[in-house]
């Protein structure tokens, strides 16, 4: 994440800032060379909505529904080992 200089009082405008930008650019990048989320199965959140509120966002994707495939072996190794 974002370095700050003042550890006391993160500037967390600028830590938002960082933050959308990214997604910017991980959306960009995954809508062209993306493979489908095996976590959420591309929908971009765990669950359904309900009438107790809005389903978990998926950490996987970041909410887009797609993995680069770094992220895709990754996730695959996770559950290699989660399964053992």
């Amino acid at each position: 994440m974002w370095v700050e200089r003042n550890h006391e009082h993160p500037n967390y405008a600028r830590m938002d800032y960082v933050f959308r930008q990214h997604h910017d650019r991980y959306r960009r990048y995954v809508d062209v060379h993306g493979l489908t989320c095996q976590a959420c199965c591309g929908r971009g959140c765990h669950g359904y909505d309900s009438d107790y509120g809005q389903a978990e966002p998926c950490g996987w994707c970041e909410t887009t529904g797609k993995v680069t495939r770094w992220l895709r072996g990754l996730y695959l190794r996770t559950m290699r080992a989660a399964k053992r």
